[in-house]
C-alpha cells in the first residue's frame, strides 16, 4: 500500500492482492491512528461478507472468490481493548451488475483499491454492549 497525508486525511492507494482489513489495521498501529473514518472504491476479490443474526449474537458471512467491483466502501476505525479496530460495510457489483454487501470479514484486492481515511482527534473506545452481544462505540455526549 501507498499513502499520501494532507492534515489530518490520508489517501491510502492498495496494491493487487494486498488482504485489506489486516492492512488497515497494520497502518493505524504504525501510525498511530486511533479513530478515524474511511471510504473506498475499488476492486475485490477473495470477499466474506454478511450480517449479525441479533437474536443468535451471530455473525453469517457469505464468500465470494470471483473479482467484484466496490461500489461503496465505509467503515471506522475506534480502539477495542486497546488497539485500532476497523468496522467496515460494502456494497459490490458482480459481472451481471447485482449487487449485494454487507459487514466486510476479510477481502483481497483484485485490481486496485482507494480510500480516504480521516482521522478524528478524539480517542473513543468500543466497549462490550451485553444486550447486542457486540462492541458499541462508547460516546460520552448524550442526546
Amino acid at each position: 500500500m501507498h499513502y499520501s497525508k494532507d492534515k489530518s486525511t490520508y489517501i491510502l492507494s492498495f496494491e493487487q492482492g494486498e488482504e485489506v482489513i489486516a492492512t488497515i489495521t497494520e497502518f493505524c498501529k504504525k501510525e498511530d491512528i486511533k479513530n478515524a473514518h474511511f471510504s473506498g472504491i475499488g476492486a475485490v476479490r477473495d470477499l466474506s461478507c454478511g450480517y449479525y443474526a441479533l437474536e443468535e449474537k451471530k455473525y453469517y458471512f457469505t464468500s465470494y472468490e470471483e473479482l467484484v467491483e466496490v461500489a461503496s466502501l465505509t467503515g471506522n476505525v475506534m480502539l477495542k481493548e486497546g488497539a485500532p479496530f476497523v468496522h467496515a460495510h460494502g456494497v459490490f457489483t458482480n459481472t451481471r451488475n447485482e449487487a449485494f454487501g454487507g459487514h466486510i470479514q476479510e477481502m483481497q484486492v483484485g485490481v486496485a483499491l482507494e480510500i480516504v481515511l480521516t482521522v478524528f482527534d478524539d480517542e473513543l473506545e468500543r466497549l462490550h454492549n451485553e444486550k447486542t452481544g457486540l462492541y458499541h462505540i462508547s460516546c460520552e455526549a448524550r442526546f
